[in-house]
């Protein structure tokens, strides 16, 4: 029996199965590719890539999704036959890297194309147009469909910006059948986005769910009550109201579901009633009696019906429904026999394609940078900050970051997902072990941080907080020391990071309303010196962090919630905050005048 000493910090409280909250994700993939051999392995590239047995295969088109772990069996579950090729693998509730994404990319190609499907989420679209730029030195031609069938998450006549939620394993089910019928990446991409466009798909949420590293809900739904139209990382819903029965909740679900649909009289549909990891199995049958009921009513067949765990969100409490409407075409695909770990069917058996085979692609990644970074000039006036042995300043924005994890978490669990708090801690926490004591460049010790971030971590913030940290490591990177022209451009080096790889604005509510009038304000001061430069920007990234609370979200998971979204502060924006603070201290600290 484990030592309860051996686990950290909140787990301690918890009665669930765990040993290091940070590891959580990678013991699931052990356990899971071990479990089910027979259909999946580990990519030998990459941990976080699980490939199907029957893949790649020579001439066909190959499959990719990827998601945030916890919602098993989703993403993982449905790599097999006939289905997913390879899946990206990211932490909880957070889009895989780009890194992964293109890892799983190279190994489903089988010479004629790869689809990536995806659901509608920031990160997991930062990461997968990245992915898709890294694989084009390989010749791998990627087409994409984004799922977007939440319809709580945005109105009708705004679709493109919609949740992807259980839809997707339709939409996987279908482009896994004509790939293996020997589509083209056309037709596989075609039949992908027509399966996902005949989806809708509502959530109901009575009880909230924890992350591990978090140690406690990053929600809150009241006893009595339930939260109508709730996201799968528990990002809020259209409604709050009190509990109703079995009967009346799948009503209204189904009301939801096909006041969106419009379908006419006749047709055909395939139903998925899925739990969210804490409801009893016994209590979805209980919803889909009351749900195909309500279907025969509006004169809708029920060709299929799935009842189960397929989308689950941890140890939350409540249910999915998704209604997909059939037309020939996808009545036949969705008939097609597949086996994978989360869904196995029987019926139609196509032949192979070819012949299956091996990863094609090494796939050595190039340095990246979207613009070139111009170099901070060396330092010629007196107050200066030397570089060759700066390394500790990570160290210090770590230690911030991880003392402030919970409260990171908290603020994003509001409008958000919760996580960006243990996301942000588990990248700059390794990036500080890994070069605690050694005394290197600033530059090397922003560019071990930017790897990380980038390698490890996904989710939105992955991606853009490592592109700030490699664009300050180039601007500074071969200079011995850097005065206030230097940190200047080091600080715009790395707003350009942020910008060319995020696209937000001012008035977002970002990051961006915290980075922008902060390098802003060490520009205006900076002929003073460096001390009062960093005042002033100290001064203005507190100000834009605290602007964010009245603002409506317009990027992001939060941008769905509207007006919702409002007197929170942005979790990007004050982690931001935290970083140009301690920046700010940290050089002043080291700055010395000759």
């Amino acid at each position: 029996m484990n030592d309860q000493n051996d686990l950290k910090g909140n787990t301690l409280t918890m009665q669930r199965f765990i040993n290091d909250p940070d590891d959580i994700v990678d013991e699931t993939v052990a356990g899971f590719v071990k479990a089910h051999s027979d259909l999946v392995r580990k990519d030998p590239e990459n941990n976080r890539v699980v490939v199907s047995r029957f893949a790649p295969q020579e001439g066909k088109v190959g499959i990719v999704t990827g998601g945030g772990s916890g919602h098993e069996p989703a993403f993982v579950g449905y790599v097999g036959q006939n289905m997913v090729d390879a899946v990206a693998i990211g932490e909880l509730f957070s889009s895989p890297t780009a890194k992964s994404f293109a890892d799983a990319i190279r190994a489903a190609d089988g010479g004629a194309g790869v689809a990536v499907l995806y659901g509608n989420y920031a990160g997991d679209n930062m990461n997968v147009r990245m992915a898709s730029e890294m694989v084009e030195p390989d010749g791998i031609e990627v087409a994409t469909v984004v799922a977007n069938d939440d319809v709580c998450s945005a109105p009708a006549n705004e679709r493109e910006k919609r949740r992807g939620v259980a839809g997707e394993i339709f939409m996987w089910k279908i482009a896994g059948a004509k790939a293996a019928l020997g589509g083209s990446l056309t037709e596989v991409k075609s039949a992908a986005q027509k399966a996902i466009d005949a989806c809708r798909s509502v959530g109901v949420g009575l009880g909230p769910c924890t992350l591990p590293a978090l140690g406690h809900p990053n929600f809150q739904i009241e006893k009595g009550t339930m939260e109508v139209g709730i996201g799968h990382h528990g990002e809020p819903g259209t409604r709050i109201e009190p509990l109703k029965s079995a009967d009346a909740v799948a009503d209204d679900m189904l009301k939801i579901v096909l006041d969106d649909h419009n379908l006419p009289e006749g047709t055909e549909v395939a139903v998925l009633v899925s739990g969210l990891g804490a409801t009893p199995v016994n209590e979805l049958y209980v919803l889909y009696d009351r749900i195909e009921v309500g279907l025969e009513k509006a004169g809708l067949n029920v060709h299929r019906a799935f009842v189960g765990n397929y989308f689950t969100s941890l140890e939350m409490v409540g249910a999915t429904l998704t209604v997909m409407a059939l037309d020939d075409e996808l009545r036949s695909l969705l008939d097609i026999s597949c086996a994978s770990p989360g869904l196995s069917l029987s019926g139609g058996i196509p032949e192979p394609i070819g012949k299956i085979g091996t990863r094609r692609h090494r796939g050595e990644e190039a340095r990246r940078s979207t613009l070139s970074v111009p170099q901070a000039p060396e330092a010629v006036e007196l107050q200066k900050l030397a570089l060759n042995s700066a390394s500790g300043i990570v160290e210090e924005l770590a230690a911030v970051i991880v003392a402030n994890k919970t409260h990171l978490s908290d603020i994003d669990g509001l409008i958000g997902d919760g996580d960006h708090g243990i996301n942000m801690a588990k990248g700059f926490g390794r990036a500080a072990d890994q070069i605690a004591g050694k005394n290197i460049p600033l530059s090397a010790a922003f560019e071990k941080l930017s790897d990380i971030l980038m390698s490890e971590i996904g989710g939105s913030m992955g991606p853009l907080y490592g592109f700030v940290f490699r664009n300050m490591a180039l601007s500074i990177e071969n200079r011995n020391a850097i005065d206030a022209e230097g940190i200047s451009a080091m600080l715009n080096a790395g707003l350009q990071g942020v910008r060319t790889t995020g696209g937000a604005k001012i008035g977002d509510k970002t990051l961006i309303d915290c980075f922008v009038p902060a390098v802003e304000a060490f520009d205006a001061s900076k002929g003073q010196g460096i001390l009062p430069a960093l005042s002033a920007m100290r001064k203005a990234a507190e100000a834009g962090r605290d602007s964010t609370v009245d603002m409506v979200a317009k990027l992001g998971r939060a941008a769905r919630l509207g007006e919702r979204s409002r007197g929170v502060p942005d979790a990007g924006a004050t982690s931001c905050c935290l970083i140009l603070d301690e920046l700010a201290a940290a050089i002043s600290r080291r700055v010395t005048a000759a």
